[in-house]
């Protein structure tokens, strides 16, 4: 996401009019914002690649470069079906801004390809049912449903709104930039309709705080350029902001990043190249349940075992449920460290769960627990 620096750069000094100073700020304040690097170091998601597409399309539609603007919007809705509402907000914000004819296509094009995506090409090319509409199962299932629900139940809609979750997760967003984007609410609009979907959506926390969040942090930075240009002095040619509030941007960003980001000082990032008895309690399970068996195992380990005929994650859940941890598969591997709400008792729970089903424990190591199918209980010898 390094890429996304560039747009960035542009936004400040061509459109906001920033001189060097503050452009090179808020540019630190990007390698620094804590959600880049829980995305850096997480999973790959295609829609983490539409940051930098937005950033760079809002810099060329703002700069009236139709074509590269075209080109950026039709990669931006490749990367996730509900980006079309990104590219709807786009057009939005071109219009507000006085590109009338080119907003209006936009708008149109976003929201139609939206709806088109998910009620048609999801549910022709991926399975029978439409997709994520289980986050919004409290409403309806089906999109239709799901709109005209939290429209006749308001108080459940706001009451998901307002979760707690939710709120710690805008503090996580606009505290890193001193809150300064709501000094350029104009901004942030075109990303409102969406961020409300994954707001009142029910997913899983490493979502909330991970992929969702690609969007609006690309019209954060977008937002933020224009509100130190608002609160700047205007010279002959450029923008000059107060040395004061870009030591308060940094420090507001430094903070939030030690308390936040995946690598924080406090996570020993340093630590990262080496390998320890948990490291090696995970190696000796992928030798112990062979090369050939279907496997669930816990997401530290999908690396290990991904060139299996079968694998699947063993999802965390708030109590033990080994008749989900069993379906369709051989070889179970669970690492504790994804499950610390569980007690002593539930791992209990979980054990006899498995036995019931025909599992065998065959080892347990460091918290990494292997468990195979009865009739195949003998597992190889582990070789590291």
């Amino acid at each position: 996401l390094a890429v996304a620096v560039v747009p960035i750069w542009l936004i400040a000094r061509r459109l906001a009019n920033l001189r060097v100073g503050a452009a090179f700020t808020l540019v630190v304040v990007y390698a620094l914002f804590p959600t880049m690097h829980n995305l850096n170091l997480a999973g790959f998601y295609p829609e983490t690649l539409a940051l930098p597409l937005i950033l760079y399309a809002a810099y060329f539609g703002l700069a009236k470069h139709w074509r590269r603007y075209a080109v950026c919007c039709i990669l931006i809705v490749l990367c996730r079906a509900d980006f079309g509402l990104v590219v709807a907000g786009l057009g939005g914000l071109l219009w507000a801004e006085g590109r009338k004819v080119e907003g209006r296509i936009s708008v149109v094009l976003g929201v139609a390809y939206t709806v088109v995506a998910i009620a048609v090409l999801q549910p022709r090319f991926g399975s029978s049912d439409f997709a994520h509409i289980a986050a919004f199962s409290a409403f309806g299932d089906s999109p239709g449903s799901v709109l005209s629900g939290m429209v006749v139940h308001p108080a459940d809609t706001l009451s998901a709104l307002f979760r707690e979750q939710n709120f710690d997760l805008l503090v996580t967003l606009f505290a890193p930039v001193a809150f300064l984007p709501f000094l350029a609410p104009r901004y942030l609009l075109p990303v409102v309709p969406l961020q409300f979907l994954f707001l009142v959506g029910e997913v899983p926390q490493a979502a909330v705080y991970g992929q969702q969040t690609v969007a609006i942090t690309a019209f954060i930075f977008i937002a933020t350029a224009f509100a130190l240009s608002r609160i700047g002095r205007t010279g002959i040619d450029r923008v000059t902001v107060d040395r004061r509030v870009l030591a308060a941007l940094l420090l507001a960003a430094t903070l939030f990043f030690v308390r936040d980001a995946a690598s924080s000082p406090y996570r020993s990032p340093w630590a990262w190249g080496g390998r320890d008895a948990l490291d090696v309690a995970r190696i000796d399970a992928a030798s112990v349940i062979g090369p050939d068996r279907s496997v669930r195992v816990s997401a530290a380990l999908l690396n290990r075992v991904a060139e299996r005929p079968k694998v699947y994650e063993l999802v965390p859940t708030a109590r033990p449920d080994a008749a989900a941890a069993a379906e369709g598969v051989d070889g179970i591997v669970l690492d504790a460290t994804t499950v610390p709400s569980w007690t002593a008792t539930d791992r209990e729970v979980f054990d006899l769960g498995l036995e019931a089903l025909g599992f065998s424990k065959v080892s347990s190591n460091d918290g990494i627990t292997v468990y195979l199918r009865g009739d195949e209980a003998e597992p190889p010898t582990p070789d590291r």
